[in-house]
């Protein structure tokens, strides 16, 4: 595990070890989130559960692309640039969402929701499932993008802005809604670039470490007494919660990088996004597994082993359909040069 650290040391480790906690805790959510219409698991645990882990995981990641975004604007020409987010995130949804909806809709008889044939002729511009997060992103990316080409000294400015103009009066945006959600997140992640963070010492660190702690804490309390008690509320407390569970991974990631613990999180976070397409497929199938055919209703059992075969099922499907030829495209743009394909790309 030690060469997984050393070798990424260039691609600042602490980001893709931030990207592994993540992915782990985004299978964790929709494994809970799969279980919720079963008797198997309390509504109360799902509740705080899935919000708890809703008001931040999500959020981290379009810090750390945020975070990445200004480098690669400045040094990709302009065209490569957008063409480069329709290869790294458009492509990946489309491919992924027509798959994803045939399997569900063959196998509705199975799962807890029944997907319609109609959904096949939707879900390209109504992102099913886990699949708004690549659309959102896509999209949040060109508006960063156009922002800066505007202006490149007021760019974060404009972005901001539109930010407070969508957040003022919240209008209804159909599928652009989570764009303009999440762009106050990729807005911080450009911000704290702009000023690369420097992790203090480890006596400096754990006082740091225990303040966004606190902070964190803070806003999770606030964020579930003014939540409404039925999803995830888009509020001033869903975005401090959202800040400050952030700092709080990436001040993590930076101890355990350094003290090289559990640093297979650093290969989760290079993967994240193959974890992130097929995820869904394999807890759902475990689930099914677990519960139709081998009687096996115990909720712990249920939620680990669909956590673990969650990440490390696509993994391992990734791993092969990247040596296969003709299965390659799957996972990467035909003809591009092949590297490890992650949810938060520079």
């Amino acid at each position: 595990m030690k060469n997984i650290i050393e070798k990424n040391d260039s691609r600042l480790s602490w980001i893709d070890y931030s990207k592994g906690i993540g992915i782990v805790l985004v299978v964790y959510g929709h494994v809970i989130r799969g279980l919720a219409s079963t008797t198997i698991i309390s509504d109360h645990y799902i509740y705080y559960s899935d919000n708890f882990i809703y008001s931040f995981h999500m959020p981290l990641f379009f810090v750390l692309s945020g975070y990445l975004f200004y480098n690669s604007y400045k040094k990709v020409p302009s065209i490569a640039f957008i063409y480069a987010k329709l290869k790294t995130l458009i492509y990946p949804f489309i491919i992924w969402s027509i798959l994803q909806t045939v399997i569900e809709i063959f196998l509705s008889k199975f799962t807890n929701t029944q997907t319609p044939p109609s959904a096949l002729l939707t879900c390209l511009f109504l992102p099913r499932a886990q699949f708004w997060f690549l659309f959102a992103l896509f999209f949040i990316t060109v508006i960063a993008y156009l922002c800066f080409k505007a202006s490149e000294k007021y760019g974060l400015g404009i972005i901001l802005a539109l930010w407070a103009v969508y957040f003022i009066f919240q209008p209804s945006l159909g599928p652009f809604d989570k764009a303009f959600q999440y762009l106050i997140f990729f807005f911080v992640g450009i911000c704290i670039s702009r000023q690369p963070p420097k992790f203090p010492p480890v006596t400096a660190a754990i006082s740091w470490l225990l303040l966004t702690a606190t902070l964190f804490t803070a806003a999770i309390y606030f964020y579930f007494t003014y939540s409404p008690k039925s999803k995830v509320d888009y509020g001033i407390w869903f975005i401090l919660t959202g800040i400050f569970g952030s700092a709080l991974i990436a001040q993590l990631a930076d101890g355990a990088v350094s003290n090289k613990v559990f640093t297979f999180f650093v290969m989760l976070g290079k993967k994240s996004l193959p974890i992130y397409l097929v995820h869904i497929m394999v807890a759902s199938g475990t689930r099914i597994i677990l519960m139709k055919i081998f009687k096996l209703y115990n909720p712990a059992i249920n939620v680990l082993t669909a956590t673990i075969a969650g990440v490390m099922v696509p993994l391992l499907v990734y791993n092969y359909c990247s040596k296969t030829r003709h299965l390659a495209w799957l996972f990467n743009f035909p003809a591009q040069k092949k590297k490890e394909p992650s949810l938060v790309t520079s």
